[in-house]
């Protein structure tokens, strides 16, 4: 019998999840989306929370989307209100609709595994029981509860407090004196179109950012133009993030083997890799001769010197041991002085002033912005998990407590939480895809979860707890290469890169080439034939000479000739 499933929300997690249960024949399900159309933090208007008028994704449109329903054309980067338009798109081609209600919140979800009690309230505002059902897939998203930071003396501030949640554009602090704490990648925006108005802006700072180009410049040479995740290859992958203590499995070895061989096929027949890609416009639709480094932003000396300086004293140098803030428009501003930088965090904050730990002060501050990102939570999961006494919720807030990302220990395949895996580099909505496909070949009993399931999830949370040292707040962060090829195991999709030898062009640029979401979609359950299509419609971003540069590389690592950071093991 088909298992009945409920679905908490309908932006891209629930839409995807919805997709992947259809396509293994799972169709008794229930969405519920307490807004009015699909979209989630993408359903923008002028009086919703979330996306602000000028947001331009971090991601390209390649990572970005779906691996079941990719861009055309050329990499670039979309505006929100592009997205949207692919989100609706997406959802009227394979006709998800159908599934979802509108206007309809979840208020409770009680029971235990395989046998859940949803209560909903409908538009009417009339709580309405919707009965048992057989799973659950939580995919409310991590951005439903603003964190505010514990600043000293904020409660006895007399100017404006607003988080970044609330953010629309920059006209309400025209000609005021602005403090913005933080900096993720929505902040980097917000402090730059700030600072275009405001009478002074102070960006405050516990600690500096990786800095990553949405361009690639100044860290790489970049001829097409192409989007700086075009560079994030299995080559460059297994030269800068995989373990030492790894290099020696054969796995690793004979991955190593191949990009090997693929960078010496694009050294010596560039056709393989580059084929006549030539493109006028760059990923933000700019001259691709003209030297940018990200949207609206010239190469300069001085932006690039403050960009590698900020990189260095972010302790983490390219390993992803911290989220990269991939926004680098707002360093022209710091390079002349509109926007004042003080990293040494904030002291306490005054009635009209905020004092850092350095001593120094930003006086008589009119407004305090706060980028300081999001709390997850999960008010509607009530009680305990059946008769166990554990309470229903994720394990000491905290998403590493999950197999994944995604499945709680004591719970297994029958509740879900997708779209909580957020790579260092690439697309949160391409890990919510995979996630849900893992989740939807479970529930059609084509897979089963592994039986060590609470060592396995233990083992790696305390692993990722090391790794993401730098980052210890942000829970959700996943290495994308790591976390994919892990979930496309589980499923049987992952990529073996011997399988493409004789197939030099896909060869080629599956190995160092991007590492597009379709390329999961090559063999397995969940095939398409179109995905060979769209991974040889991209060319390689990398030049011959830094492809076999850092194939060079990778084998000194492996001989112990080079080390990347101390303690590199």
């Amino acid at each position: 019998m088909a298992p009945r499933v409920c679905i908490i929300g309908a932006g891209p997690a629930g839409l995807t999840t919805l997709k992947q249960l259809q396509d293994v024949g799972v169709t008794d399900i229930d969405c519920f989306e307490k807004d009015c159309s699909i979209g989630g933090l993408f359903n923008y208007g002028p009086n919703k929370t979330g996306v602000y008028d000028n947001c331009v994704l971090t991601i390209s449109n390649y990572l970005m989307a779906f691996s079941d329903m990719p861009p055309t054309g050329h990499r670039y980067h979309w505006h929100h209100s592009e997205y949207r338009r692919y989100l609706e798109e997406y959802s009227q081609r394979f006709k998800l609709e159908r599934y979802i209600s509108f206007n309809t919140t979840v208020v409770s979800v009680e029971g235990g595994p395989g046998r859940w009690q949803v209560l909903v309230q409908d538009a009417a505002g009339h709580q309405v029981d919707k009965g048992i059902y057989d799973a659950v897939a939580i995919c409310s998203g991590a951005h439903q509860a603003i964190h505010k930071p514990n600043l000293p003396g904020l409660e006895d501030f007399q100017g404006e407090v607003i988080h970044s949640n609330y953010y629309k554009n920059n006209e309400p602090f025209r000609n005021k004196k602005c403090v913005v704490v933080g900096l993720g990648e929505s902040g980097a925006d917000i402090v730059r179109e700030i600072s275009e108005v405001a009478k002074s802006t102070v960006l405050a700072l516990r600690s500096f950012p990786y800095l990553i180009p949405r361009l690639a410049r100044p860290f790489h040479e970049n001829p097409l133009g192409c989007s700086s995740d075009a560079f994030t290859s299995h080559l460059r992958h297994d030269y800068l993030l995989v373990p030492l203590q790894h290099y020696r499995r054969f796995r690793d070895f004979l991955n190593r083997l191949m990009c090997t061989i693929a960078a010496l096929l694009f050294f010596l027949f560039p056709f393989l890799g580059t084929g006549d890609h030539h493109y006028k416009e760059d990923a933000f639709n700019q001259d691709a001769k003209a030297n940018y480094v990200d949207k609206d932003t010239l190469y300069s000396r001085n932006v690039a010197s403050l960009i590698y300086h900020w990189c260095n004293r972010s302790g983490q140098q390219e390993l992803g041991q911290k989220f990269a803030c991939k926004n680098v428009m707002f360093m022209n501003k710091v390079a002349t002085g509109r926007i004042l930088v003080n990293s040494s965090g904030i002291d306490h904050v005054a009635a009209d002033a905020v004092v850092f730990q350095d001593g120094t002060q930003a006086p008589r501050c009119d407004c305090l912005v706060l980028c300081t990102g999001y709390r997850d939570v999960f008010p509607f999961l009530k009680g305990t998990i059946g008769d166990s006494g554990v309470p229903l919720s994720v394990p000491e807030n905290n998403v590493r407590r999950l197999f994944k990302h995604v499945f709680h220990p004591q719970i297994g395949k029958s509740m879900a939480w997708i779209g909580f895996a957020r790579p260092s580099t690439g697309g949160i909505p391409a890990c919510a895809e995979m996630a849900a496909r893992y989740f939807a070949l479970l529930l059609a009993n084509q897979r089963e979860l592994p039986h060590d399931i609470a060592q396995r999830t233990a083992r790696e949370g305390q692993l990722d707890e090391r790794y993401y040292c730098l980052s210890p707040d942000v829970k959700t962060l996943v290495g994308y290469k790591d976390w994919m090829d892990s979930i496309a195991e589980l499923i049987g999709c992952e990529v073996q890169l011997w399988r493409y030898v004789f197939q030099p062009k896909l060869f080629v640029r599956l190995c160092i080439g991007s590492l597009l979401p379709c390329q999961y979609r090559l063999r397995g359950p969940g095939r398409l034939k179109e995905a060979t299509t769209t991974v040889l419609s991209l060319p390689v971003a990398a030049t011959r000479w830094q492809s076999i540069v850092e194939a060079r590389d990778t084998w000194r690592r492996h001989l112990r000739l080079k080390r990347l950071w101390p303690g590199d093991e």
